[in-house]
């Protein structure tokens, strides 16, 4: 069972509304399992991020999603009947028609004929769960980091909007994604945390290594034994819209140090580790988020 993907004005309301929650502490907005997301976006919905409890489970997924489905609705957080639903107003591509050049006339009645009836929505969400599912499907950039430490994977999605506009998804190895809306001041510091857990990045930038990656390994490299305490491995990648450029970058955090490493083009030119201090760390992070403004 999933939710067409299909904005109207209070999908879009409620997007606004979370936007609106930023903070430099910002709390847990929701939290929904990969059986959830499943139900109510779809594949498409968990393609993404990931879905770890998902993937690692013998049960069929679509069984388990109906499930997961059933128990938001005996929550309150969904609503399939028809009488208890809140009124979802024109869909998006219907506002635009009462705007000049946002697609129509200026009419307001361009594409309304056979558009969706958004009364026969399979489910209405709850406003929050509708707002989050609208900014997942909408961003104008991405940026991921995917950290593991030991043999565990979390990765942190962030959805980019303009103005600033920033939602946080925290997948946990065990199917957990947790939603959060900080500020665009206080994220790099935020995600730093998360690459450098225990705090080892020390006061001054210095290069590590530079030559052929093939002889990384090699004992004479000088770094080497340092990158075989490597106690916690992220790799922060970003995508922008069509034009967008991209950036993939490897960060190390061992017991006394945090090295980031470019990703190479190919394995036959030379490549740079940088040992970063924690303020540089902060400011690689945040030099990483996609600039977007409005279109």
């Amino acid at each position: 069972m999933s939710t067409p993907s299909l904005v109207t004005e209070r999908d879009l309301a409620g997007a606004l509304e979370i936007l609106a929650r930023a903070s430099d502490t910002p709390p847990v907005l929701a939290t929904l399992t990969d059986e959830e997301l499943l139900g109510l976006a779809g594949r498409d919905g968990v393609g993404l991020v990931g879905s770890p409890y998902l993937d690692s489970s013998d049960l069929p997924p679509e069984a388990m999603a109906t499930i997961a489905v059933r128990s938001l609705v005996a929550r309150g957080l969904a609503v399939i009947g028809p009488t208890q639903r809140e009124p979802e107003g024109r869909t998006l591509g219907e506002a635009l028609d009462d705007v000049p050049g946002g697609g129509g006339d200026g009419s307001g009645t361009a594409g309304r004929d056979g558009a969706p009836d958004t009364s026969e929505r399979a489910v209405q969400l709850d406003r929050t769960l509708a707002g989050l599912l609208t900014l997942r499907e909408t961003p104008v950039a991405l940026m991921n980091l995917t950290w593991k430490v030991s043999e565990q994977t979390t990765s942190l999605t962030v959805y980019v909007f303009p103005e600033g506009g920033l939602l946080e998804e925290l997948v946990t190895a065990d199917g957990f994604h947790h939603f959060s809306v900080p500020t665009r001041a206080a994220a790099p510091a935020r995600w730093a945390r998360y690459v450098d857990q225990s705090g080892a990045a020390g006061d001054e930038d210095r290069a590590a290594y530079v030559g052929p990656l093939e002889r990384l390994d090699d004992p004479g490299s000088g770094i080497s034994d340092r990158l075989a305490d490597t106690r916690a491995l992220t790799v922060l990648s970003t995508a922008g819209d069509a034009g967008g450029d991209s950036l993939q970058v490897t960060l190390m955090a061992t017991s006394d140090a945090v090295f980031a490493m470019d990703t190479p083009e190919s394995t036959e030119g030379d490549t740079e580790i940088r040992e970063l201090s924690a303020q540089s760390l902060i400011r690689l992070i945040d030099a990483a988020i996609p600039e977007v403004s409005a279109t």
